[in-house]
C-alpha cells in the first residue's frame, strides 16, 4: 500500500472578482490586488485550485462523478424513503429549484483561480527554470478545461469568459461552437506544456498523461455528442480549429493527434495496469483482506490493495484526516462517497441492521446508488470483474438486511465505492474505529489509555466520527484501462483493449463498436463514466429512441426492494426515455443564478426543465 494518509490540498485563496452569478463571494483577505506577489504566493494558488475538487467533495450529490454515476443505468437513486435528492437525481427530476447550487459555484471558482494562475505566471522572472513554469501554467490549463468540461456535461451552453476575470455582463455561450474549442485548447496547451515524469505520479498534481487522456475524453464526447460522429473508428471528423491564441494550443486539434497524445501516455507516461483487477479496490487492503475469503488467492500470494496513487491511477481527488463538520471545507476531505454507499442503515423488521460482522468487510451508510439490477443481470458470471465490482450482497454476506426505510435496493452494491469496516471492530466503538483506516490510524501512531481505562488512538480521527468521517480512498477521476479503452475506440485496434481483458484473466477478442462499448460497460463499471458513455453513442438531441434513452428505460420494472419488500422500478413522473429526450441529459441550472442574471439573452434555462414543464419536478421519493 502506498501514501494511507495523503495530504489533500485545501482551498485557501480565491484571486478574482466575477460577476454574482458566476461566483461573488470573498474568500479570504488574499485578492488579485495583493496575491500572488511571488512563485511561492502562485505555488498556494495553485493548491488552492486542486482544492476545489475538495469544496466539490462536501456534497457528494453534486458532484460529477457521483450524480453522473446515479443518472446512468448502471445505479439506482436509492438511499431511504426520505432520500428525494437522490431519488431525483436518478430519475432526472429535480426536488428544488437548487439542487446544483454548489456544484454550479465551486465550477466557477474553479474556472477562476484556474485562471488567475494563467494570467499571473509571467509575473515573475522563470530564469533558468523554465520547465517549472511550463508545468504550473500547464496545470492551470488542465483544471481550467476540467472544470469547464464539467460544466457543459452538466448544463451545456453556460457563462464563459477566457479572460483574467469574468466580463460584465458574462453571457451564455454556445458550448459547442465557443465552449468546447477552448475546453479542449486548454488540453492540448496543458499537454504540451508539460513533460512526462515534471511531477512525482499520484501526489494529486495534472500530468502530462492526465492531460492526454482529458484531452481524449473531452474530443470523444465533442465529435460524439455535438457532431454525431457515430463510431469513431470509422468517423474521419475535420480538424477542431481554433480562432483564438493560446501558449501550447496550436491552430487546431485532429484525432490523430488526440490518438498519438493517448499512445505517449500508454508508453511513456510511467503508468501501467495493477497486476489484478482486484487490487485497485480497498476490499483488498491488508487490514481485512485475510478475513475475505473473495480475495483469499491474493492474500495467499502476498498481494494487497495496490493503494492511493497507484500506477494506475492517472488523476484523482485526494482525501486526509483532517475533516470537521464545520468550516469553509467542512467534510471535503473525505471521501464522502464511500459513506454514501455503504450498506442501508436502520434495521429491519426483525431488528437486524447491516454493517457489522455479517457484512465484513462491507460496512453500512446511506444505501445511496445502489447497482440496478439489470448491470448484474446482463453481465456474464464468465468475467471476473462482475463479482470484483458488485456486491451481491444477500448471497454474498452471512446475513444482509432489507431495512425498513430502503428503496430502489436489489440488493447489489458497488464494492469499488464502499466502505470497509474493521475486522476487529465493536458496535461498541463505532464512532473511533468503524473503518478499516480507523485501524491504520492506531496502528501508526499507537494507543494510549485514557482516564476511564479505555485505548484510544494517538492519532485522533478529526471530525470524532470513523463511520461518516474515515473514509480516504481516492475518487479516481481517470485510470490507464480507461485511456486504453479510449485509444481503441478511436483507432479500431483491440491491440490495448485485450491488454485490459487479459488482466481481467479473460481471451483476447476482435475490435467491433458492440465489443468496445460493452468493455467501457465492464471494465469501468460504477466510476461515474457511463451516463456520458451512452450520452456521445447517442449524439445531439437524440430523442426517446436513441442509445442513451433506451439503456434508461431499461430501469423500467427492474426488481427492486422497498421496504423490505420487492417490487419494481418505476418512474417517478413519466419514463427515463421522455426525461432523457426533454434533456438531453443536461440538468436545470440553478433558478437563483437565472434570477440574478434577470435576461434571458444572458442566462435562461435548460430545455425540460421550468415551471412550465410538468414531469421535471417530483415533491417526495417514488413509492412502489
Amino acid at each position: 500500500m502506498k501514501k494511507i494518509f495523503i495530504m489533500a490540498v485545501a482551498a485557501v485563496f480565491a484571486f478574482s472578482s466575477c460577476e454574482d452569478f458566476l461566483d461573488s463571494s470573498n474568500y479570504t483577505q488574499a485578492n488579485s490586488g495583493n496575491f500572488p506577489a511571488s512563485v511561492s504566493d502562485l505555488n498556494q494558488e495553485l493548491a488552492a485550485l486542486y482544492g476545489v475538487m475538495n469544496q466539490m467533495s462536501k456534497n457528494p450529490l453534486e458532484t460529477p462523478w457521483f450524480v453522473n454515476y446515479i443518472m446512468s443505468d448502471d445505479a439506482n437513486g436509492a438511499g431511504g424513503t426520505g432520500d428525494v435528492e437522490s431519488h431525483a437525481i436518478g430519475h432526472l427530476t429535480a426536488n428544488k429549484e437548487g439542487l446544483y447550487a454548489n456544484a454550479w459555484h465551486n465550477i466557477y471558482v474553479g474556472i477562476s483561480r484556474a485562471s488567475a494562475i494563467i494570467y499571473s505566471v509571467d509575473a515573475f522572472d522563470w530564469t533558468g527554470k523554465e520547465a517549472a513554469r511550463n508545468q504550473m501554467l500547464g496545470e492551470a490549463y488542465f483544471m481550467r478545461g476540467l472544470f469547464y468540461l464539467w460544466g457543459v456535461q452538466f448544463w451545456g451552453d453556460i457563462p464563459a469568459y477566457w479572460a483574467s476575470a469574468a466580463p460584465d455582463p458574462c453571457p451564455q455561450v454556445s458550448a459547442e461552437n465557443v465552449i468546447f474549442p477552448h475546453i479542449l485548447a486548454d488540453f492540448k496547451s496543458a499537454y504540451t506544456l508539460m513533460q512526462n515524469g515534471a511531477t512525482q505520479m499520484g501526489d494529486g498534481h495534472a500530468t502530462k498523461g492526465a492531460a492526454a487522456g482529458f484531452l481524449a475524453r473531452a474530443y470523444m464526447f465533442y465529435e460524439g455528442f455535438y457532431k454525431n460522429a457515430g463510431e469513431l473508428a470509422t468517423a474521419n471528423p475535420a480538424d477542431v480549429t481554433f480562432d483564438f491564441e493560446q501558449e501550447g494550443a496550436g491552430s487546431s486539434l485532429s484525432k490523430s493527434e488526440v490518438v498519438a497524445a493517448l499512445e505517449d501516455a500508454i508508453t511513456k507516461g510511467g503508468y501501467k495496469l495493477v497486476d489484478d483487477f482486484r487490487l485497485l479496490w480497498q476490499y483488498t487492503n491488508n487490514v481485512t483482506a485475510p478475513d475475505y475469503p473473495f480475495v483469499a488467492d491474493l492474500v495467499e500470494k502476498g498481494k494487497y490493495w495496490a493503494g492511493n496513487g497507484n500506477s494506475e491511477e492517472m488523476f484523482q481527488v485526494q482525501y486526509m484526516n483532517a475533516a470537521s463538520w464545520n468550516g469553509n471545507i467542512q467534510m471535503g476531505f473525505v471521501n464522502q462517497v464511500s459513506l454514501y454507499c455503504g450498506l442501508r442503515c436502520d434495521a429491519d423488521n426483525n431488528g437486524y441492521t447491516n454493517g457489522g460482522p455479517e457484512t465484513l468487510p462491507f460496512g453500512q451508510g446511506w444505501g445511496q446508488g445502489t447497482i440496478n439490477a439489470n448491470l448484474w443481470d446482463d453481465w456474464s458470471d464468465a468475467d471476473p470483474r462482475k463479482k470484483a465490482t458488485i456486491l451481491n450482497a444477500p448471497e454474498e454476506c452471512e446475513r444482509f438486511v432489507f431495512t425498513t426505510s430502503c428503496s430502489e435496493d436489489a440488493g447489489y452494491y458497488n464494492k469499488k465505492w464502499m466502505p470497509i469496516t474493521y475486522a476487529g471492530s465493536s458496535w461498541e466503538d463505532f464512532n473511533n474505529r468503524y473503518t478499516w483506516w480507523a485501524a491504520v490510524r492506531y496502528d501508526l501512531g499507537g494507543t494510549s489509555i485514557d482516564e476511564d481505562g479505555k485505548e484510544v488512538a494517538n492519532i485522533a480521527q478529526n471530525n470524532g466520527n470513523s463511520f461518516q468521517g474515515e473514509h480516504y480512498a481516492d475518487m479516481v477521476l481517470l485510470r490507464l484501462a480507461d485511456v486504453m479503452l479510449m485509444h481503441t475506440e478511436l483507432t479500431g485496434d483491440a491491440k490495448y483493449m485485450n491488454e485490459v481483458r487479459k488482466r481481467a484473466g479473460l481471451a483476447d477478442t476482435s475490435y467491433s463498436w458492440a465489443n468496445i462499448k460493452n468493455e467501457r460497460r465492464w471494465e469501468l463499471a460504477g466510476e461515474g463514466l457511463r451516463f456520458n458513455d451512452l450520452r456521445r453513442w447517442s449524439g445531439k438531441n437524440g430523442g426517446a429512441s436513441c442509445e442513451a434513452a433506451v439503456a434508461l428505460e431499461r430501469q423500467n420494472g427492474s426488481r427492486v426492494n422497498y421496504t423490505g419488500r420487492w417490487t419494481v422500478m418505476k418512474h417517478a413522473t413519466s419514463t427515463w426515455a421522455k426525461r432523457y429526450e426533454e434533456t438531453d441529459g443536461f440538468l436545470p441550472i440553478p433558478e437563483a443564478q437565472i434570477l440574478i442574471a434577470d435576461d434571458e439573452n444572458v442566462l435562461k434555462q435548460n430545455a425540460g426543465w421550468g415551471s412550465g414543464v410538468s414531469d421535471a419536478n417530483i415533491s417526495g421519493t417514488p413509492v412502489y
